[in-house]
């Protein structure tokens, strides 16, 4: 028996009630097979091929075994490399660590967008996440499946679409209940917020005061719930009697009053979102000790909500900058319609060009003939007549009479009458043909004259019938 059988026989003697209570599969395991070969009267080769192993894997926990002299030497190892290129400095794992302090509601995302804008240093938010996970401060809560049956999202194109609503306080200060008056702006999230002693017509008008004053666009509707502090629909009515302070405030500014259905706040969603962030960002950050304290700081909360808190959803611009950003489109937008327009209206302007249908062969060829009328160019009609036959002809002609044996009725008569009218002898005058090329070449005018008129008779070959 080798040395390292006989070690293993004593330690494996030692750790049998050890054994008997670890629950450890991939241990147990272990145990039994260098339990079964140091036992084993088998040489070791044989004892590890009959346990289904290697003698390398029993050399190599055998000795591990010795070593440690424990159970948990049995254990694999942790194949998590020692040093990762892509993990964050200590320096940089510190700022996110204060930063996440000092806002505890910011996550992932947030937390390297800060990391970029005040620190200058580009981190993923995958990073980010990693590091707050190492630190234990990712909550392992799940996050409530969406069942209401709006789930549809969407944003307004312009600012001016509000949502309002009225949030009662988290906690009670002194004993006495607040109320915290919120409107949102659907488009951009700019938002106003103020807290007040009592729910009433008195508050809600100074709140639209408020509102009017601060509101750095036109307002095209609001958005309530059926609360009555909004309307009058259910005090005995079926419909709002219009008579409702924010009705009249309405009215009066042409500002439409919108109520959502009963029991669907999923439909002011933009509101009551607003609600969750203030308690995780205003609430639950310090306790207030009276109403003073906690108005000054609503008003504080307001103003960096508007103006300094940066979001994804705004492509990482602040309400107020979102603001501006879309009047920038919409007025970009207006002057593109604008330039269209007047495109349109010069290309109106502008006659247009009128199409010209390609003309036949027969009708190009009456055009000729009144361009010759109006020139008085007959000699050169009767000298190209006899070249222009073969294309005229009814053998010659299948393309241009579209396979018709003979000419167009108009073409016919008109050149026989023209034929006819050139060969009459005019009185005092030579005939058109004496030219001094065609008399040296037909002998004399006479019989240049005989030739035209047998060419006449023989209407056929030219192609004239």
């Amino acid at each position: 028996m080798s040395a390292l059988r006989k070690q293993l026989v004593k330690i494996i003697r030692d750790l049998s009630e050890e054994a008997n209570k670890n629950h450890d599969r991939e241990i147990k395991e272990r145990y039994y097979f260098l339990r079964a070969v140091a036992r084993s009267k088998q040489c070791v080769t044989r004892a590890c091929a009959k346990a289904g192993q290697s003698t390398d894997s029993f050399n190599l926990w055998g000795k591990r075994l010795i070593k440690q002299k424990r159970l948990l030497a049995l254990k694999c190892r942790s194949r998590k490399p020692k040093r990762s290129p892509t993990r964050v400095t200590m320096k940089v794992e510190r700022k996110i660590l204060a930063l996440r302090k000092a806002e505890p509601s910011h996550g992932a995302e947030r937390i390297s967008f800060d990391l970029k804008k005040i620190y200058r240093i580009s981190v993923r938010p995958d990073r980010v996440y990693r590091v707050l996970k190492r630190n234990n401060l990712i909550s392992k809560a799940r996050t409530k499946r969406l069942t209401k049956k709006h789930i549809k999202r969407y944003r307004q194109p312009l600012p001016g679409y509000l949502q309002m609503d009225v949030k009662y306080a988290t906690y009670k200060i002194n004993g006495q209940q607040y109320y915290q008056f919120n409107i949102v702006d659907h488009c951009t999230t700019w938002r106003l917020t103020r807290v007040y002693r009592h729910l009433n017509h008195y508050n809600l008008m100074t709140f639209l005061k408020i509102l009017e004053a601060r509101c750095p666009f036109p307002i095209i509707q609001i958005q309530t719930d059926n609360g009555m502090e909004f309307t009058d629909k259910y005090r005995g009515n079926v419909e709002p009697t219009g008579k409702h302070p924010l009705d009249r405030w309405c009215d009066a500014r042409d500002i439409e009053h919108r109520l959502i259905p009963v029991g669907q706040k999923e439909l002011n969603g933009k509101v009551e979102n607003t609600h969750k962030q203030d308690d995780r960002e205003f609430y639950a950050r310090s306790n207030y000790r009276n109403f003073e304290q906690l108005a000054r700081a609503m008003r504080g909360y307001n103003g960096r909500w508007n103006e300094l808190r940066a979001t994804k959803a705004l492509g990482w611009n602040t309400p107020d900058q979102a603001v501006e950003n879309a009047y920038v489109r919409a007025i970009a937008w207006l002057l593109h319609l604008q330039s269209a327009k007047s495109v349109v209206e010069q290309s109106k302007s502008v006659a247009p060009k009128i199409k010209i249908k390609r003309l036949s062969s027969v009708d190009r060829y009456l055009q000729w003939l009144e361009w010759d009328d109006q020139n008085k160019k007959t000699a050169k009609c009767l000298v190209l007549l006899p070249q222009m036959s073969n294309s005229y002809s009814g053998e010659g002609a299948a393309g241009c009479c579209r396979g018709k044996a003979s000419l167009h009725p108009r073409l016919r008569s008109t050149a026989i009458a023209r034929l006819k009218a050139a060969i009459q002898p005019r009185p005092g005058r030579t005939t058109p043909f004496a030219s001094p090329d065609n008399v040296k070449a037909s002998g004399t005018s006479s019989e240049f004259q005989k030739s035209i008129a047998r060419t006449a008779k023989r209407p056929r070959k030219l192609g004239l019938r």
